[in-house]
């Protein structure tokens, strides 16, 4: 396992896991999905993602 900070090249497959995980209602309170732009957004605000 190779950890490391992500790039524009995951955001595309990060969104789709945080979309699946949040449609299911498994794990997270938010009831939004993200886009591209809002994706983007959000994981660039994190500390480190």
């Amino acid at each position: 396992m190779n950890i490391r900070e992500f790039c524009d090249s995951d955001i595309e497959e990060m969104i789709e896991i945080w979309n699946e995980i949040v449609e299911e209602g498994i794990a997270f309170p938010q009831e939004n999905i993200l886009n591209l732009n809002s994706g983007k957004d959000f994981f660039s605000s994190q500390t480190y993602t």
